[in-house]
């Protein structure tokens, strides 16, 4: 029995890699951050207090030797004011030689630190953010890492936020930007949510210009960017948080602005289709489908086809992911409203085709039967649409469209006969006819009599005068 037992014993611990102990490493949500409202006396600092508080539990010899000096020159808030250079500078010179253990206590020091003085620490700041900075690409143990987040995120709170010149943040930016491809992927994460706290916290003006920073200089860091959007966009129960039209609508204009788009639709997309997983419905998604359908009518009105292409590639996204389930009927229906006042050229040809399809396909029946069936039916009115018709019907059959056999069924039946349609593009109407008896999306049941012997009809006739010497095609003759 006793042999038994120990052979099912469970093991009281478990091996992670490093890596994997990364994982686990967040920055605390603004409601579990560690609270410093305790009180206090007049002249008494939070930064003595927890320095008092880490003499008893840390024995790092960096740590210990910083205490020592700094415990007289911030024995009271006057004296921690007066002396805080000199403070910060042993403070740096301790950093350096540190270990883990040490920094965890050094770190939270600066945090109180920061907490008491704010602003006043202000020509500290780029020294002290150069040298946080420098700790992210170490292999520091997960508790350390931790407490390296929120001490950035201390330091952006009160230093960056209320901050009126935007250079500072410029620069902030670009210094975040510049260490991150040196640090691990769990790295770069950790440090995403500290920056998106960040974008949450600033105010409008600032914010903008954040996201437009960002947007820019997106290049080698693209995971990381998408990863700031999305953690300062995410809220608590599947929820997007208040600021996200804020965010967002920057971005989008960065991205209208652009002169290589490409970058920037890609850090879009994955914000998207992240924010869509993340929310647990239509109406959660709202705030942000607003935005966008106000930006593809006000795209539509204008007559900047590049704009209007750019959009209709965003938009199709959150139209397209599962299903366009977080898009609301409302949504869709104006979309679609929108769509028959978009012009059919070259240019715009693909990302129409991506819009068509996925609002198509997303929709219920009552749109299908109302502006569903005037789309397609606009797509077969010109031959110049031609083309357009057949990829767009390709695509809906393709996907096993719900409307097929109501809708585009009875259109193509009725005008792939006509004359004017089977004389402009005879070899893409019969490989599109032959695709779709490929398929199974058009069996001899589903057509009529007239529609056979018409297709015949022609058939033989471009045999007749098929040259079968000449070298070309019957379709072509």
């Amino acid at each position: 029995m006793a042999d038994d037992s120990e052979g099912h014993r469970v093991k009281r611990f478990k091996h992670q890699s490093y890596n994997q102990s990364l994982k686990d490493v967040h920055l605390p949500a603004a409601h579990n951050q560690t609270p410093l409202d305790n009180e206090i006396g007049d002249n008494d600092s939070h930064f003595h207090e927890a320095l008092d508080h880490w003499r008893q539990l840390n024995l790092a010899p960096g740590f210990i030797q910083f205490a020592n000096k700094a415990d007289s020159l911030s024995a009271s808030m006057p004296l921690l004011l007066h002396n805080w250079r000199q403070i910060i500078d042993l403070w740096m010179g301790a950093l350096e030689t540190s270990d883990d253990e040490g920094m965890r206590a050094l770190l939270d020091l600066l945090q109180k630190m920061t907490h008491d003085l704010r602003t006043t620490l202000s020509p500290a700041y780029p020294d002290l953010l150069g040298r946080l900075l420098k700790l992210l690409p170490r292999s520091i143990t997960a508790p350390a890492l931790g407490v390296l987040l929120e001490t950035l995120s201390t330091l952006f709170k009160f230093l960056l936020v209320p901050s009126i010149h935007f250079d500072l943040l410029e620069k902030t930016w670009t210094a975040v930007r510049d260490i991150m491809p040196t640090c691990l992927p769990e790295v770069q994460r950790a440090m995403a949510e500290v920056w998106g706290s960040v974008l949450r916290r600033l105010k409008t003006a600032a914010r903008e210009k954040a996201v437009t920073l960002l947007a820019e200089k997106a290049e080698g860091v693209e995971d990381a960017s998408a990863w700031v959007i999305v953690f300062a966009c995410k809220s608590v129960s599947q929820t997007l948080h208040t600021a996200t039209s804020s965010i967002m609508a920057p971005l989008l204009k960065a991205h209208l602005a652009a002169d290589v788009p490409e970058p920037t639709y890609t850090l879009i997309r994955r914000v998207l289709t992240s924010l869509i997983h993340h929310v647990k419905n239509a109406e959660q998604f709202s705030p942000l489908a607003d935005l966008l359908v106000r930006q593809v009518t006000e795209a539509s009105k204008t007559t900047d086809m590049e704009s209007l292409r750019r959009i209709l590639e965003i938009i199709s996204v959150p139209v397209a992911v599962r299903q366009g389930s977080r898009m609301t009927q409302s949504h869709l229906s104006i979309l679609l409203a929108e769509a028959l006042t978009i012009p059919i050229i070259p240019e715009m040809d693909t990302s129409l085709l991506k819009f068509s399809t996925a609002i198509l396909m997303a929709a219920e029946m009552s749109l299908w039967l109302g502006p569903g069936y005037k789309l397609l039916q606009r797509s077969w009115a010109s031959p110049d649409t031609l083309r357009f018709a057949l990829k767009l019907n390709g695509c809906l059959a393709d996907l096993g469209w719900g409307g097929w056999k109501l809708i585009a069924l009875p259109l193509i039946l009725k005008l792939t006969i006509s004359p004017s349609v089977l004389e402009k593009e005879p070899r893409a109407v019969l490989r599109f006819l032959a695709s779709l008896r490929r398929a199974k999306r058009l069996s001899s049941g589903e057509t009529d009599l007239v529609w056979r012997e018409r297709l015949e009809k022609w058939t033989l006739e471009r045999l007749k005068t098929w040259n079968k010497e000449s070298g070309e095609d019957a379709v072509c003759s």
